[in-house]
C-alpha cells in the first residue's frame, strides 16, 4: 500500500500534477503540486492509504482543514480544498511554502532580538486558535515553518493542526480516545502526559519548552524514552535558561519558565498574555542594548552557545577526527609582549583552543601567541571568547578564554593535527646511540618513539574505525615486533625501553581488543565509527545501553544536542538532501556515539544514498 501512496508522483488529482514527495509525517504524505494550467504550486497532503479504512482517523486528518478553516489566520498554513481520490485516497490542499522549520535555526542559541519576534508570531497564531475553541496540542519546533515575506525575514507559519482539538469537544467519544497520549514528548504538558483533558494553556507550555530549546539549543529535558520523559513533564523543573547560557537576559528566562509551570493556572492564562510578556522583554533589551553601546559595545559573540566539552570555530569539512584527552602548556602573551603565564589548553580543533586561565582575560578580538613549552613553534590565536568564573562554574569546565587560530603555516597545521591526536607536537630528535646499543634494535625502538605517547589507534597503527580483527593482528604484530627485537643482544637502556614499549602496546590491545572496553574508550571521544564496529564485533544491546547511561551522566547535555542535529536531519531527508542528513545524525552521533537509533538511522540513509532513493 505504501507503494501505492508513492505512485502517486506524476498523477494528477483534481487540478493538480504531483511532481515530487516533500515530506512525510505519521499520518499521510505531502507531495509538491502544480497546476495543470497556471502553474501555481501547492503541497498536498495525502492520508497513507492503510489508515484510509479508519473512520476515526479520516475524521481526525479532514479536522485539520476544518481547525485552520475556522482559525483563518495569515500565521497559520492556508488549506484551500479536501477532497478524496475514489475509493479512499484522501486528501488536502494546501499553500506551499517555502522557507525552513525552526529547527534549521536550532544548532546555537537563537539571539533574543531574532527569537522572540518569532515567537511573538507563534503567540498570536495561538490565540487566534484558541479564540476560535481549538488547542494545536502538538506544537514542536518542526511545526513552526519560517519563510520570507516582502522584507520581513522570519515570517511564521504554524503547521499541522493533524491533532487540533476543540476547546468544548474534549470527550472520550470524540476523536482521540480517552487514556491516549497524543503530541510530542519533548514538548508535551504535563495535563497531556497525565492524559488529561487540555486547553490552551498546554499549548503555552509546549511554546515555553520550544523557547527554552531556543534560548539554550538544548532541550529541557534530555531524559531518554518516553516514560522518563513524562515523568520530567510531570515532576521537574528545568534550570532556567540564563544559568544554563548566561548571555541570555534574566527577564526572558523568568517568562520562559513561568510559561512551563507544571499547573495550568500557575502559567499565563493566554497565548496573548505570554506574548504582552515576550513583548516587554524585547523592548528591556533594547532600552538596555542602547545604554550599553554609549558606554561600551558588547561583544559580538553574545550569544553563542556555552563551551561545549569539545572547543570549535570554524569546523573543517569532511569526517571530523575522533577527539583525545590529552592537555598541555604553553606560553602565552599579548602581540604587545605581555605575559599571560603558562596556560594548560583543556580542548583543541583545527580552528581553535581554550586555555584555562584565571582574571583579568585579554581582550576580546584582541590577538595573542602562544608558544608550545614542549615545541613545536608559535601560534597566532584572536581571543574570541571568555569564560568567566561564574559561567565556568555553570558550565561545569575552567574558565579562561578561546582563541581562533590565525594565519597557520602548513607546518603549524601539522603541528595542530599532531596534538588533535595526542601525538608529541614535534618529531622527537633521535636518541644518542651508545657503543652497546644494536642499532636494528634502535631502529624498533624509534618507530615506537614517534608514537608511544600518542593514542590507542595511533600507537598500535591502524585507523580509529579499524575492524576489530584488524586491531587484534596488528597489535600482535607490534607486540611480536618488539619481543623479536628484545632477542638480539642490547644495552639495559634498550631493554628498558623495550619492555615499557610491550606494555604500552598490550595495555591499548587490552582495551581495543575488548568491545566492551573500545566503545567506552571511543565514545568519550565522540568516536561513533569505532562503536560501530564494536557493535559488529558482538557488543550487546544491553551492554550498550549500560555504557550509554554512563556516558550521558558524564555528559548530560549529549542526548539533547543530538536531538536538535536529528531534526534537522529529518529535514534534509524530506527535502531530498541526502547527504545532507547523513552529516547531521553524524553530528549527532558526535555527540551521543553510543545511540543506536541514531547509528541505525545513518545506516538507513547511507543506504538510500548508495541506492539513489529519492527522499
Amino acid at each position: 500500500m505504501a507503494a501505492a501512496t508513492e505512485s502517486l508522483v506524476g498523477q494528477t488529482i483534481g487540478s493538480f500534477r504531483i511532481t515530487k514527495v516533500i515530506g512525510r509525517g505519521g499520518m499521510g504524505t505531502v507531495y509538491l503540486g502544480e497546476h495543470t494550467v497556471i502553474a501555481s504550486r501547492v503541497a498536498i497532503k495525502v492520508l497513507m492509504e492503510r489508515l484510509a479504512t479508519d473512520e476515526n482517523l479520516v475524521a481526525r486528518f479532514y479536522a485539520e482543514a476544518r481547525a485552520v478553516n475556522l482559525i483563518g489566520h495569515e500565521n497559520i498554513v492556508n488549506i484551500f480544498d479536501m477532497n478524496v481520490v475514489p475509493p479512499h485516497r484522501y486528501y488536502l490542499v494546501m499553500e506551499y511554502l517555502e522557507g525552513k522549520p525552526l529547527n534549521y535555526l536550532m544548532t546555537a542559541p537563537i539571539p533574543t532580538t531574532t527569537g522572540i519576534p518569532i515567537l511573538l508570531q507563534v503567540c498570536d497564531a495561538l490565540q487566534a486558535a484558541h479564540d476560535a475553541g481549538i488547542v494545536h496540542r502538538d506544537l514542536k519546533p518542526e511545526n513552526i515553518f519560517i519563510m520570507r515575506r516582502g522584507k520581513q525575514e522570519n515570517f511564521v507559519k504554524v503547521l499541522d493542526f493533524g491533532l487540533a482539538k476543540l476547546l468544548d469537544t474534549e470527550r472520550a467519544d470524540q476523536h482521540t480516545a480517552a487514556g491516549l497520549i497524543v503530541g510530542t514528548p519533548e514538548f508535551m504538558s504535563p495535563e497531556q502526559a497525565n492524559s488529561q483533558p487540555v486547553d490552551g494553556r498546554a499549548d503555552i507550555y509546549g511554546l515555553g519548552c520550544i523557547a527554552w530549546l531556543m534560548a539554550t539549543a538544548r532541550l529541557p529535558f534530555p531524559q531518554r524514552g518516553l516514560t522518563d520523559l513524562l515523568v520530567a513533564h510531570r515532576m521537574q523543573m528545568p534550570k532556567p535558561p540564563h544559568e544554563v547560557v548566561p548571555s541570555v537576559p534574566v527577564p526572558l528566562s523568568d517568562v520562559i519558565m513561568k510559561s512551563m509551570a507544571k499547573d495550568p493556572a500557575d502559567r499565563f492564562q493566554s497565548a496573548a498574555e505570554f506574548g504582552k510578556a515576550l513583548e516587554d522583554v524585547l523592548e528591556w533589551v533594547a532600552k538596555t542594548s542602547t545604554t550599553v553601546a554609549v558606554a561600551k559595545p558588547p561583544p559580538a559573540k553574545t550569544d553563542l552557545p556555552p563551551p561545549p566539552p569539545a572547543f570549535t570555530t570554524s569546523p573543517a569539512k569532511g569526517p571530523a577526527q575522533p577527539r583525545f584527552a590529552a592537555k598541555f602548556t604553553a606560553d602565552v602573551e599579548t602581540v604587545e609582549g605581555r605575559s599571560l603565564g603558562t596556560l594548560t589548553c583543556t580542548d583543541i580543533s583545527r580552528g581553535g583552543m581554550f586555555l584555562a586561565a584565571e582574571s583579568p582575560l585579554p581582550a576580546l578580538f584582541s590577538k595573542v601567541k602562544i608558544t608550545l613549552t614542549e615545541g613545536g613553534g608559535m601560534l597566532l590565536g584572536e581571543v574570541v571568547r571568555h569564560v568567566t568564573a561564574e559561567q565556568a562554574k555553570a558550565w561545569g569546565m575552567s574558565g579562561g578564554f578561546g582563541v581562533q587560530f590565525v594565519d597557520l603555516t602548513p607546518v603549524l597545521r601539522d603541528t595542530v593535527t599532531r596534538l588533535i591526536q595526542g601525538l608529541p607536537v614535534s618529531q622527537m630528535p633521535k636518541a644518542t646511540v651508545s657503543a652497546s646499543d644494536d642499532p636494528e634494535t634502535e631502529k624498533v625502538l624509534e618507530h615506537f618513539r614517534q608514537r608511544i605517547n600518542g593514542d590507542h589507534y595511533v600507537l598500535i597503527g591502524v585507523s580509529t574505525d579499524a575492524e576489530s580483527s584488524e586491531v587484534r593482528t596488528r597489535a600482535r604484530e607490534a607486540i611480536h615486533q618488539l619481543e623479536r627485537a628484545g632477542q638480539a643482544t642490547i644495552s639495559s637502556n634498550q631493554r628498558s625501553q623495550l619492555e615499557a614499549a610491550i606494555q604500552r602496546v598490550k595495555a591499548a590491545a587490552d582495551v581495543l581488543g575488548n568491545p566492551m572496553h573500545r566503545a567506552e574508550f571511543d565514545a568519550n571521544r565522540g568516536n561513533f565509527r569505532g562503536v560501530m564496529r564494536c557493535l559488529q564485533a558482538g557488543l550487546t544491546v544491553v551492554d550498550l545501553e549500560r555504557l550509554r547511561t554512563s556516558h550521558l551522566a558524564a555528559n548530560p547535555n549529549a542526548s539533547g544536542g543530538a536531538y536538535v542535529k536529528l531534526l534537522a536531519a529529518n529535514v534534509y531527508e524530506t527535502k531530498g538532501q541526502l547527504r545532507e542528513a547523513v552529516d547531521a545524525v553524524e553530528a549527532a552521533l558526535h555527540l551521543d556515539p553510543l545511540n543506536l537509533t541514531c547509528h541505525q538511522r545513518r545506516l538507513q540513509l547511507l543506504k538510500k544514498l548508495r541506492d539513489g532513493v529519492p527522499a
